[in-house]
């Protein structure tokens, strides 16, 4: 998203701050999104949010009106940074989430949704890879996005022949687990905040850094989506229940260090390798936290949980990218270096808020 706006035309700044505009209409959605789909049911509102995804694909060609662009992609969740995996962020993350466990058992939660974001991750390679092929064809890579358009129609047909087994919230806002969904989205603030200033840029911070054309940022991008769907379908199998929060901490703690190191790398390889490791750490262990967190929420309020979390995060994130953006016209270095120090904050704090659990389940 932020190569193509910088291929549009705009400056490293506005790009930014388009991104970050469109991280809190995206927040915002997840937030209202999540409650209802507790409330009125999770199927139905994710039919919705597929036909919200289509109609901004299909629309983002249309017009490069700087506003228009703002709302297609929150709306679209086109952001860097609340898409992927299954409750990796996003409203597709937290209603898919609470609809996937509505049909598991608390023991499989972790399993399932690692298999669930597998798929996933194996459809975004796909994607990734298919940019590279579309540029050595000489063809239009940002045409794409009618593809993105007709996936998301595809999505919403599968989706209307899903079960709904009725589980429904008592109210609108949550009355149940609301001092649970305060805990959990304390740690998602530095997360959030660090996070944006190097995910919505990454493809562009590639393209500055080392030159290289969208279709090898794909390739990077895709051999990074095999390589966390190796982690996401490893960790939670190796990881037991009464240990999700351990390997919460420490997969965060190390993604952070590994970021700080990207900033100083001066060779696209060694760089790709880093960046690789880093997402394999950071979005494998994303099925262990929405087990943890799923497991300890009452089950009615399941999707406004992980929309709780997820607006606090995305929703601290939209600060950074006029920031990094502004950054990356100075130095490449900045973006990845501070964005490493401060979700450095975000495992110590999961650690204090949840040092009990930690202690007695080691």
């Amino acid at each position: 998203m932020s190569l193509y706006l910088h291929h549009i035309g705009y400056s490293l700044f506005t790009v930014g701050v388009i991104l970050g505009s469109a991280i809190v209409i995206s927040s915002i959605l997840t937030f209202f999104m999540a409650m209802l789909a507790d409330h009125y049911g999770r199927k139905s509102l994710l039919i919705v949010l597929y036909l919200i995804f289509a109609v901004s694909a299909f629309g983002f060609l249309v017009s490069k009106e700087m506003f228009i662009l703002i709302l297609l992609s929150g709306l679209g969740s086109f952001t860097g940074s609340g898409g992927g995996p299954i409750g990796s962020g996003g409203a597709f993350g937290a209603v898919q989430t609470a609809l996937i466990t509505e049909f598991t058992e608390k023991n499989r939660f972790s399993r399932v949704l690692s298999t669930a974001s597998a798929v996933g991750l194996l459809a975004s390679s796909a994607g990734s890879f298919l940019i590279d092929v579309v540029e050595r064809i000489g063809g239009d890579v940002y045409r794409l996005f009618y593809l993105a358009g007709i996936m998301g129609i595809v999505g919403m047909l599968i989706t209307v022949f899903l079960n709904d087994n009725g589980i429904r919230s008592r109210k609108l806002l949550p009355s149940i687990s609301w001092k649970k969904m305060i805990r959990l989205s304390i740690p998602t603030i530095p997360n959030g905040i660090g996070a944006g200033f190097v995910s919505p840029i990454f493809s562009l911070w590639f393209h500055l850094r080392f030159g290289i054309s969208s279709g090898e940022i794909g390739v990077i991008f895709g051999i990074s989506n095999i390589f966390v769907l190796i982690f996401m379908i490893v960790i939670p199998r190796i990881i037991r229940s009464e240990s999700e929060l351990n390997a919460i901490v420490w997969t965060r703690a190390a993604s952070s260090m590994l970021l700080v190191a990207l900033a100083f790398i001066p060779f696209l390889q060694i760089a790709a390798l880093v960046y690789i490791l880093r997402q394999g750490l950071q979005m494998g262990a994303v099925p262990v936290r929405q087990s943890f967190s799923m497991g300890i929420v009452d089950s009615t309020e399941r999707a406004t949980a992980s929309g709780v979390t997820s607006m606090t995060r995305t929703g601290f994130s939209a600060v950074s990218p006029p920031l990094a953006g502004d950054l990356l016209s100075i130095s490449s270095i900045y973006p990845p270096l501070i964005g490493g120090i401060i979700t450095a904050a975000d495992p110590l704090l999961y650690y204090m808020l949840f040092r009990d659990s930690f202690r007695r389940k080691s």
